[in-house]
């Protein structure tokens, strides 16, 4: 137990780093970034009220109908979605990615201390997540239904406890596919086929999900019969497809025995989960593991000779390492690769599942063909947000920055480079992007260049704009890849301007459509695209030489 506690004790200093937090805000050059995270903070709570307004218009809905309940049931079932989806890449970077593994591994410590340890440190994180999404309906519910004492004290033991399952779940299916995809040598080519692979049964499990949850209540006059006989229907309808979601909200919603019956019941699956998930973490573990932290020395040296005879042009090598680096770990490539190409997956899939609430998106786009091409330019240009590979290009060196530092390349192959790899992602998320809609719709040959052009010429300022963001103040003390990505804020800041951008070509677009001629609406996109490209590539070659003189 003692060994326990030491390890999550440092676990946590190494992921939050409070301690270097605090250097940081003591460093007067960083002032103005702490201003900018507070105003942004500051600027959600506007939205995050609507948002919660919105709430409680639908929790009246509920109420009006005599379930209630169901609305407590869709924020707790909402919020273990939420974990679980968030849980699979925050386990894959902790279990597997952490730089802390090469200290760990050789020490006398069994594998369920360290599994222990870092998923005490997720829980911690997925209340960061979670919270904001599960209390609104807690305290909406609660309110509305005049509860007393118990179920304040019963939603707090629910609060706390909720990730559990979501988080093991996660845990046991990523520790599962790290065993049976570590095969010798291609291991890292099976990952990276597998990871796409495994992004899309997650996709197609949420929509069966969702499908299955809609099946279960029966419609016509037999809804309205149920809804009346029975105030806890739609929950149990619900219940079905996730049953901890049922537990916690009847423990909730019946603050009495039979609802201290399901608190204990969802209480026990979360902890008997946990054992589950320590028992298979010591049998499996280390077998995934293995090859993640070790260097063979052959594969070194045949690196090591194809780098010495092959030359390349200084922005093709940085582009290539740029890649190789977004393909070789599982939660870059979950995060970048996996962004450009879960929106495709997302738009044509519920069609091939035969859903008829896509029949109305098929009719429009087969209506409007000449407003697709303009939203299909403004995915993509979205989807350079999306990859997150701008704003955290500099980050994710870490603290091998100082390498880029010393090598004889010119500011200017270091933006170019980085900008080419963005694009080559940005060709498997067009790629994709067509084909879902030449499923959907079929479109001619001279609007997939258009959109391709265009696409990827507006790609490069959104790309550039992160890398500004980034090299301002990157991110380079961090102990695992998630943090470098998915806990960098360079990542919400970069998002924050590309909306401003995306908002103001929005509003262009809107007033000029039906004035002038949709090729003369092309040309003025490519104009804007190349014009702020060439002016942030200038802005970008001064600030990498200035920082790279200045990071220490």
């Amino acid at each position: 137990m003692n060994k326990l506690l030491a390890l999550v004790k440092v676990d946590f200093k190494n992921t939050y780093g409070f301690n270097s937090l605090i250097q940081s805000l003591k460093n007067r050059r960083n002032i103005w970034i702490t201003l900018v995270m507070v105003l942004a903070i500051l600027s959600l709570i506007p939205s995050y009220f609507m948002l919660v307004m919105g709430l409680v218009n639908l929790a009246d809905a509920f109420f009006q109908i005599g379930q209630g309940s169901y609305f407590l049931q869709m924020g707790i079932f909402g919020s273990q979605a939420l974990v679980f989806a968030l849980g699979i890449l925050y386990v894959l970077s902790k279990y597997y990615f952490a730089s802390d593994l090469n200290q760990l591994v050789p020490l006398p410590i069994k594998p369920s201390y360290i599994i222990g340890s870092k998923f005490i440190t997720l829980m911690f994180s997925e209340y960061l997540t979670s919270f904001p999404v599960l209390l609104p309906f807690i305290i909406i519910y609660g309110l509305k239904a005049s509860k007393g004492v118990a179920y304040w004290v019963y939603s707090l033991i629910v609060i706390l406890t909720m990730p559990i399952i979501p988080l093991v779940l996660a845990s046991l299916l990523v520790m599962v596919f790290m065993k049976y995809t570590n095969l010798g040598d291609k291991k890292d080519l099976i990952r990276i086929i597998s990871s796409i692979f495994f992004i899309v049964f997650i996709i197609w499990l949420q929509l069966t999900i969702q499908q299955l949850a809609m099946k279960s209540i029966e419609l016509g006059d037999a809804l309205f019969l149920n809804l009346a006989k029975d105030s806890l229907y739609l929950v149990k309808r619900l219940g079905i497809v996730f049953p901890p979601s049922m537990w916690a909200t009847l423990a909730l919603a019946n603050t009495n025995v039979s609802g201290l019956l399901y608190l204990v019941l969802f209480l026990g699956i979360s902890f008997v989960s946990i054992g589950l998930m320590i028992y298979l973490a010591e049998r499996i573990f280390f077998d995934g593991l293995i090859g993640n932290i070790e260097v063979v020395a052959k594969e070194r040296k045949a690196r090591d000779l194809t780098r010495s005879v092959a030359v390349m042009k200084p922005y093709l090598a940085i582009a290539k390492k740029e890649l190789l680096m977004l393909v070789k770990t599982p939660v870059y490539l979950l995060n970048s690769i996996g962004g450009v190409i879960i929106v495709p997956i997302i738009l044509v899939m519920p069609i091939l599942m035969g859903d008829e609430s896509m029949d109305t998106i098929t009719s429009l786009i087969s209506d409007y063909p000449h407003f697709v091409n303009l939203i299909t330019i403004g995915i993509i240009v979205v989807l350079a947000m999306v990859n997150s590979i701008g704003p955290t290009t500099f980050s994710r060196e870490g603290k091998n920055l100082w390498i880029q530092r010393v090598l004889p390349i010119r500011a200017r192959d270091q933006v170019l480079g980085r900008v080419l790899s963005s694009l080559a992602v940005q060709l498997l998320g067009i790629l994709v992007l067509i084909s879902a809609i030449y499923i959907i719709n079929r479109i001619k040959a001279a609007d997939i260049l258009i959109i391709t052009s265009l696409g990827l010429v507006g790609s490069i300022p959104m790309t550039q704009l992160g890398m500004v963001v980034d090299i301002a103040r990157p991110m380079l003390d961090w102990d695992n890849p998630q943090r470098a990505m998915k806990q960098n804020f360079n990542v919400l800041v970069a998002l924050g301007l590309g909306a401003l951008f995306m908002m103001g070509l929005f509003f262009l677009v809107k007033n000029l459509i039906y004035k002038i001629d949709l090729i003369y609406i092309y040309l003025i996109l490519f104009t804007i695209f190349i014009t702020l490209a060439i002016i942030l590539q200038g802005i970008l070659e001064k600030m990498v030489e200035r920082q790279f003189m200045e990071l220490e």
